[in-house]
């Protein structure tokens, strides 16, 4: 059987790249150093460094996890991805590497899966959370960002790339039906597409503070559409450019938005998930 997201990027990366996100093309005119810069940007305004336990949800292919392995030289990485063959080819990836402790610590699982975090973390509290540009393909978000709070150490922070509503978007007439209608073809709830205060209050219900939401839509979404236009074979072909013109109309008609998102767990939580 088939799976949505499957190893279909690897048609837009450059040879040995397995990258799978929208990228950042503020400098970048490459598919795979776009992506590459939007993870770096996610890193950054997450602070990684040597003292980061990180607990990725939804690591793709694994060429994230070696930027956080690499680059920011964390010191520990476990994680869960829907995808069987993307969470084949991280393994492979990673024990190739030589980050054999890592390739052995990502699983496949469902993010809204209370007993894989159990599983993932063996008794570990992650000093961060990352879901770079994945979020909003989860089936519940908000049940994602308790499961997240639950587990992460004390002021332990949320860091994540998502969609969100333009503020002056309004949810009634045509275009709201035509949004509604793409979401669900690209397997998104529509309860996760919400607006920057919606997003910002729902953050604060599920025990978080220090919420920063920085709009990076310029560089994302009408861009990805320049960045992906390349001779690919069929139905990879048709796959990127509806995604393409999608993301060009919904940020030329002030739909949606896309944000770079970072929030701090705020004291203890009793929570169960």
């Amino acid at each position: 059987m088939s799976e949505f997201h499957d190893l279909a990027e690897l048609a837009l990366n450059r040879a040995g790249q397995s990258w799978g996100n929208l990228g950042y093309w503020k400098n970048a005119s490459d598919y795979s150093d776009a992506c590459r810069a939007l993870a770096t940007l996610l890193g950054e305004q997450a602070a990684l460094d040597h003292h980061s336990i990180v607990f990725d949800a939804g690591f793709g292919c694994g060429d994230q996890l070696l930027l956080w392995l690499e680059h920011f030289g964390v010191s520990q990485i476990s994680g869960v991805n829907l995808s069987r063959s993307q969470t084949a080819h991280a393994r492979t990836l990673l024990a190739g590497k030589g980050q054999a402790d890592t390739s052995a610590a990502i699983r496949r699982g469902d993010v809204n899966d209370p007993a894989i975090w159990k599983a993932a973390l063996d008794g570990t509290k992650p000093s961060h959370v990352l879901a770079l540009d994945c979020a909003y393909h989860f089936p519940d978000r908000l049940a994602f960002w308790g499961l997240a709070e639950q587990h992460l150490a004390p002021a332990g922070r949320l860091v994540l790339t998502d969609f969100m509503l333009d503020a002056r978007h309004r949810t009634k007439g045509f275009r709201h039906r035509l949004l509604c209608w793409m979401l669900k073809r690209a397997h998104i709830a529509e309860t996760n597409i919400v607006n920057k205060q919606i997003y910002r209050d729902q953050l604060v219900q599920a025990g978080y503070g220090e919420i920063i939401i920085l709009d990076i839509s310029e560089y994302v979404m009408p861009a990805f559409s320049a960045g992906s236009d390349r001779k690919l074979k069929w139905p990879v072909r048709c796959k990127y450019a509806v995604t393409s013109r999608f993301l060009k109309w919904a940020y030329r008609r002030s739909i949606l938005r896309y944000c770079l998102v970072s929030a701090t767990k705020v004291g203890g939580s009793d929570r169960r998930y």
